[in-house]
């Protein structure tokens, strides 16, 4: 699985609170912990800030490539933002999160094709987020369909499909879980994702839910997630899971993980 470290996300109140205040050892000791549980690329949100967008992403990213060595997730509403950000990260791979149906993608798939980055798709359009698997499906594979056309090979298309929290809506996962199946049978070399730690959002136990809901979208398709990869319930869910979906050729993955404890 290609593990995506969600920590350095100002929608996180703890987080906003260390990137108010800059604090740098602490970001620095979350953006290290990280890559060292095994995140391949750290998910960098600063969109909170709004107009100073731009100087707090530059202010995190500074601290991200001097401390660690992980592939970057620009994650952010501005194509603006992101086009200022790209040319920082010279020789890290990217991916650039997130384009839909929507004005954006004209803006952002040109920056892609041109830094040679991955692409988040949301399956999302003119209407909103769709209820319904049918349409989840028929959206993600528009978006691919453009992505293809504007010379985004599949590898480097990333679809999210949408984790949104069981306590607001009880067939939320469910349909995530389903978006992932009919979006896997379509294509095979095309990465799924999500914000795994989404589907608990209000709820107690949250890592319970999360790894339950994660187990079963791995067995559905998933091979990438925005994770807290430093829960280590999440990390053993990760390996186990893809041990029984059959992933992991004579449990390799799996006994190296138990014996790295």
């Amino acid at each position: 699985m290609i593990i995506v470290g969600e920590k350095l996300n100002s929608s996180i109140p703890k987080m906003f609170d260390k990137m108010k205040a800059k604090d740098t050892e602490a970001i620095r000791q979350i953006a290290i912990s990280q890559q060292e549980a095994g995140a391949r690329y750290l998910d960098i949100n600063t969109a909170i800030f709004r107009e100073d967008e731009f100087e707090m992403l530059k202010y995190i990213l500074d601290i991200v490539l001097e401390n660690t060595d992980c592939g970057i997730m620009l994650d952010s509403p501005s194509p603006v933002v992101i086009e200022k950000a790209l040319p920082l990260l010279s020789g890290r791979d990217i991916i650039i999160n997130s384009v839909t149906l929507q004005d954006r993608i004209n803006d952002l798939l040109p920056l892609a094709r041109s830094y040679k980055t991955g692409v988040v798709g949301l399956p999302i359009d003119s209407e909103g987020i769709p209820k319904t698997v049918e349409k989840r499906v028929e959206n993600s594979l528009k978006l691919i369909e453009i992505m293809n056309k504007e010379g985004i090979k599949n590898t480097d298309i990333y679809i999210d499909a949408l984790a949104e929290a069981v306590a607001v809506e009880s067939e939320a996962s469910a349909i995530t879980i389903r978006t992932i199946e009919g979006v896997r049978k379509a294509h095979s070399d095309v990465h799924l994702i999500c914000g795994v730690s989404n589907v608990s959002f209000g709820l107690p136990k949250r890592t319970d839910i999360n790894s339950v809901f994660l187990s079963a979208a791995i067995f559905a398709g998933l091979d990438s997630g925005i994770v807290d990869i430093t829960n280590e319930q999440i990390k053993s869910t990760i390996f186990t899971a893809e041990m029984i979906a059959g992933l992991d050729e004579y449990c390799m993955e799996y006994l190296g993980y138990i014996r790295s404890k």
